[in-house]
């Protein structure tokens, strides 16, 4: 069901104007805010005008409820009007481009045949309140009936206070953008310079470590070779051969021999450690059976039981395939664990045992009954020599290197190692290793994965950025580098135009500011030569261009970026834009991002 609210002829330009004015009358009544107003009376105003241009034209203002409560404009035009209908059958017409402003700002814009060799025009806005009472319909009626003609210079200025009003909107909404843009701009710098202390602190980090792992390296060779002959120096005088000891002697010898043998156990742990973090600790896998391994293991740790009260007890492996990995590095493994825990458990028992465990690995287990480890001492213990301060630890040395080369070889292994612990109640360490080290998770895979690495670095596509910014070359390096690219820089527009004629890039993102010979310079050279005339161009800029000027730069570039506004999306879609089409030399322009 629909009301009329008010029509009237459209004859004459001051029909137009005043239909103008009661539109935004009639808006401003039905209580829509005042961008709304301006949108419906612009609307109507455009329509109007077409309306009146070739025939006597005619306009009805009502208020419609269905389906939603709405203001209908009903616009009676010429059916031979250009423009304003698409489509011939009366079936399929459609607003024709003449319309296109008014459906821009309206909510629904339908035309239609009246039956007498007119067209219907149909301009709707959803109210922003319910339908208003009789009363109020009433009253607006009387309003309209009453409002006296108003002159086009009335309305004129009207909408010039109008277009006052929002050039101030937006000349505040492009304040408020430009101060985000210099927020943005000092943002980013502040992130290159944290990217670049990172970065530098990651290298002196790496230098330090590489220093420490060859000191420790350098160091262990060095004594080991004094050590060794203090131990055989130490066996000869044991074995007597060169004449009888007298028991002080003997005692005084074999503390020597001790301390030598503790620190030889020292440097060699210290060298498998070094061996480790240098890449060169090599796995010799051999076939062999679990039993076979705790055999030698019962034999050669036994002696070492510090306490009489502790039975050392190995259960049987049942069901268990042979493994086929390095067992020098299990042994030693085995061998640190089973030792600490003889050292640290004053009764009871060590005991250890053996279980496949999840992605064809086994697991072994050492169990004793000891002082236990306290929650937050158990990543400690695998730290370089850490140990834990305590009463346990009187009588007891250690170097703290046992179960960090430990860990460090079970996952060589293709393994972990982890403890289970309570204070008073005793610890459980689990090294788990791959069963078969040459089919472990991705072994397979690695020599496979590194030659592909090297082919795709090699066939990577060539990006070159030029740029006498070094900011800008290493921001758009971060934004962009995802390990299938590589780039090149070049500090000046000389410089940018020999690189690409020897490298042949897949892409080129150029600056416009350089110094001496700027991007318009530059981009002139590149089309001028046959070798880098296809080459797609991506303009990075952090000037304002002019019309006039992207005029000249948008058939012959794939997009603009801009530096003040510039996101990773935004960069890899233009990139990823240039590289899908080597071959493209005019995108058909990108507005300036």
């Amino acid at each position: 069901m629909s009301a009329s609210l008010f029509q009237s002829e459209l004859r004459t330009g001051q029909d137009v104007v005043n239909t103008r004015q009661r539109g935004r009358h009639i808006a401003q009544a039905l209580g829509f805010d005042g961008q709304d107003q301006v949108r419906i009376a612009t609307a109507i105003s455009e329509v109007a005008r077409l309306a009146a241009a070739e025939a006597n034209g005619h306009i009805e203002f009502l208020l419609e409820d269905l389906p939603v409560p709405a203001l209908l404009v009903r616009v009676r035009a010429s059916a031979t009007h250009e423009g304003l209908v698409a489509g011939s059958a009366p079936d399929s017409l459609r607003p024709g481009p003449a319309l296109a402003p008014a459906q821009r700002l309206m909510d629904r814009v339908v035309v239609r045949p009246d039956g007498e060799g007119w067209l219907l025009l149909e301009l709707s806005h959803r109210l922003p309140h319910a339908l208003p009472g009789g009363l109020v319909v009433q009253s607006l009626r009387g309003e309209l009936e009453r409002q006296r003609r108003g002159s086009a210079a009335d309305e004129l200025q009207k909408q010039n206070a109008d277009l006052l009003r929002i050039l101030e909107e937006l000349q505040a909404r492009k304040a408020e953008v430009d101060r985000l843009n210099r927020e943005l701009e000092e943002t980013n710098r502040g992130v290159v310079a944290l990217y670049a202390e990172l970065e530098e602190k990651a290298e002196a980090l790496r230098r330090a470590s590489d220093m420490k792992t060859r000191f420790i390296s350098n160091v262990s060779h060095e004594l080991r070779t004094p050590i060794s002959s203090v131990l055989n120096l130490s066996r000869l005088l044991l074995d007597r051969i060169d004449g009888p000891l007298t028991s002080e002697q003997e005692k005084q010898v074999l503390f020597i021999r001790k301390s030598g043998e503790a620190l030889q156990e020292l440097i060699d742990d210290l060298l498998d450690l070094a061996k480790i973090e240098s890449g060169r600790s090599e796995v010799a896998p051999t076939h062999f059976s679990v039993a076979e391994l705790f055999g030698a293991l019962r034999g050669m740790l036994r002696p070492l039981r510090v306490h009489e009260g502790v039975s050392l007890v190995f259960e049987e492996p049942h069901g268990l395939p042979a493994l086929h990995t390095d067992e020098r590095k299990l042994s030693q493994i085995l061998r640190n664990l089973i030792s600490n825990a003889l050292k640290f458990t004053s009764h009871g028992e060590v005991r250890v045992s053996v279980a496949p465990g999840p992605r064809d690995t086994v697991v072994f287990s050492v169990r004793d009954s000891g002082v236990g480890i306290a929650p937050e001492d158990q990543e400690r213990i695998f730290e370089e020599f850490v140990q834990v301060e305590g009463p346990h630890q009187q009588g007891v040395k250690g170097t703290g290197l046992g179960l960090p080369l430990s860990r460090r070889l079970a996952e060589q292994l293709g393994g972990s190692l982890t403890v289970e612990s309570e204070p008073g109640r005793g610890s459980t360490f689990h090294a788990a290793v791959s069963r078969d080290y040459t089919q472990r998770q991705g072994a397979g895979e690695q020599d496979a994965s590194s030659q592909a690495l090297e082919q795709q670095l090699a066939q990577a596509p060539t990006v070159l950025i030029i740029d006498d910014d070094e900011v800008a070359r290493y921001l758009l390096r971060r934004l962009l580098g995802d390990g299938s690219l590589q780039f090149r820089e070049a500090a000046s527009g000389p410089e940018g135009l020999r690189q690409a004629g020897e490298l042949r890039p897949a892409a080129i993102v150029l600056d416009m500011s350089l110094p001496g010979m700027d991007g318009f310079e530059v981009l002139e050279a590149l089309r001028r030569q046959s070798a880098t005339r296809s080459i797609p161009v991506i303009i990075h800029t952090s000037r304002s261009l002019t019309e006039q000027e992207r005029g000249r730069l948008l058939p012959h570039v794939v997009g603009i970026l801009s530096k003040s506004g510039l996101t990773r999306e935004v960069a890899s879609e233009l990139l990823q834009r240039a590289l899908s089409d080597p071959g493209h030399r005019s995108g058909g322009g990108s507005p300036q991002r």
